[in-house]
């Protein structure tokens, strides 16, 4: 028997390495222990538009005093850390779904204010998420509530529970934080053992009795196939899902909002709908359908997925001391904290086979070096690139890591993804770290595009000059003919980004293949949403920018 294993597992990996930066996570620690929630914000790149005054005169004065309760335990970088991601081979955020963040322990009334997370609005785009505040009846059936063991410095402690563990052990470790092998698991759960309830889990599912183990989960799961198109929903509830702790959540819910009702998502889709009854937690099958007939309230992934961490390192694709720090002290009190690693080392020399010889590329202090050819010879190559000629080894793989379709070394392709995944999730400070490091600042993305084509990740947008000033091209098109500007306005840059790539000399009336200019792109922005929606302003803004400037 095979032991459920989490999909994605090397992209997770990445995703712990790269997602939520030291740096963040020192800063966030530095914010909470001055108890200043809005620096731990900034620190976790949240945007924050949240005025206490204001909820005090709209809610009233202890509903302000909950929310301000709520921020001053918030954690930003822990909230980053335990978000769903989109996958597919991608480590950004998963996109669109509001979360709502409350602490309170009792009932949350209509007019009640909580906290709604918004998360990025694309997965290539920038990773910044904003927080708000909403009195709850203006929430929506589909928004899910995360429980603040997965954001809450204080409440952080309750993890080891909502895994299935206790303060002895975590199910698949040994009280001494060792992996149980596998064939160590029990076939009957110990009610002196808790942990042994998910794996107990674990052996039923193995075995192919999906009802038996989410009965030993605390479950009753009905398998019979719903209406309509329902292929993969078995593997669905038997490989990411572990319904453990679906029974305390339900509790949880239903004294919070009344709820009795939840459906599990897994890619997207609705799968299962679970009920609190009486005298038991039932689930059933519904399909990838949506609409009104399955309109409840969704469990938050978290809760019914497998625990990334501990997946992870199972498996060997983590160390328990690189977790984040309040989740290492939480489930691996034993392990030694790790200094937090973020030390950029960009240098990289790299064999390349150039003309019949190994000669070496050297990349650091700005550039890519084909230190083997003399700069007259280097000139010699480029003049014969130009015209048509074939380059030799060195010079096409130079060309490649500025853009061009020749092959790139793999040292070189995983500096790239690394320095992409940086920029990526750390935004203006990671690519300033990166700069300052050596990074040769005329790095293609593979894709055809620049490093401006990433722009949108930043939060300072004077780093546009630096790349320009560092010879950057502004015009440069990617394989799909987009420019910087292009994906700045189509993939949700603010109008500062926007302004600053203009000023650089980024022709907001050029098209892409598409036959779309960036005035078109603009325009269809800001035409989606209401000229009221506050909350999507920033294309309104983005369409004004570009307009001024074509009109000055």
């Amino acid at each position: 028997m095979n032991q459920p294993v989490l999909p994605e597992l090397p992209v997770w990996q990445r995703v712990r390495r790269y997602a939520v930066p030291p740096t963040m996570i020192e800063a966030g620690a530095a914010a909470r222990a001055a108890g200043d929630w809005r620096a731990g914000c900034a620190a976790g790149r949240i945007d924050v538009d949240i005025d206490l005054a204001e909820v005090r005169r709209t809610h009233g004065a202890r509903q302000a005093d909950l929310i301000e309760a709520d921020l001053a335990v918030l954690a930003p970088d822990l909230l980053r850390w335990h978000l769903p991601r989109a996958l597919g081979g991608r480590t950004s955020l998963a996109t669109g779904q509001p979360w709502l963040l409350s602490t309170r322990a009792g009932r949350i009334g209509a007019d009640d204010a909580i906290l709604v997370l918004r998360l990025p609005k694309t997965v290539d785009g920038s990773q910044r998420m904003r927080l708000e505040v909403r009195a709850t009846a203006e929430t929506e059936p589909g928004w899910p509530d995360l429980p603040p063991v997965f954001w809450s410095a204080e409440h952080v402690a309750g993890l080891r529970g909502a895994y299935g563990g206790t303060p002895r052990r975590l199910p698949g470790f040994e009280a001494d934080g060792s992996v149980r092998p596998f064939a160590a698991y029990p076939t009957q759960v110990d009610p002196a053992d808790p942990a042994t309830r998910t794996e107990v889990f674990d052996r039923l599912i193995a075995a192919g009795d999906p009802v038996g183990a989410w009965a030993a989960a605390g479950v009753d799961l009905d398998v019979t196939p719903p209406e309509g198109r329902h292929h993969g929903l078995d593997k669905a509830l038997t490989g990411p899902t572990v319904p453990v702790g679906i029974g305390p959540e339900l509790d949880r819910l239903h004294t919070r909002y009344d709820v009795d009702r939840v459906v599990l998502h897994h890619d997207w889709r609705l799968v299962a709908e679970v009920r609190r009854e009486p005298h038991a937690v039932t689930a059933r099958l519904i399909g990838y359908r949506s609409g009104s007939r399955h309109r409840a309230t969704p469990l938050a992934g978290p809760v019914h997925t497998r625990p990334v961490d501990l997946e992870l390192i199972r498996h060997g694709l983590l160390d328990p001391a690189d977790l984040h720090p309040l989740v290492r002290a939480t489930l691996f009190p034993a392990t030694p904290a790790a200094p937090l690693r973020d030390r950029v080392d960009l240098r990289r020399e790299v064999p390349v086979r150039c003309r019949g010889e190994w000669h070496t590329l050297r990349h650091g202090e700005g550039k890519l070096d084909p230190v083997s050819h003399p700069p007259e010879e280097v000139r010699r190559e480029q003049l014969l690139g130009g015209l048509g000629g074939q380059v030799a080894g060195c010079l096409a793989a130079v060309a490649a890591w500025r853009g061009s379709t020749d092959r790139l070394p793999r040292p070189l392709r995983q500096l790239r993804r690394e320095v992409l995944l940086r920029v990526q999730h750390g935004g203006s400070a990671a690519l300033a770290a990166l700069l300052d490091a050596g990074l040769d600042p005329r790095m293609a993305d593979g894709r055809g595009g620049t490093l401006l084509h990433h722009a949108r990740a930043l939060d300072d947008s004077a780093l546009v000059g630096r790349l320009v000033d560092a010879g950057v091209p502004v015009e440069a098109r990617d394989r799909r003919g987009r420019t910087a500007l292009h994906v700045a306005v189509g993939d949700g840059g603010t109008p500062e980004l926007v302004g600053a790539l203009l000023a650089a000399g980024a022709d907001p009336t050029v098209s892409d293949d598409e036959g779309y200019s960036v005035a078109d792109l603009a325009g269809y922005k800001a035409e989606m949403y209401d000229e009221d929606d506050e909350e999507h302003r920033g294309p309104r803004q983005v369409r004004q920018v570009i307009e001024e400037w074509i009109n000055r």
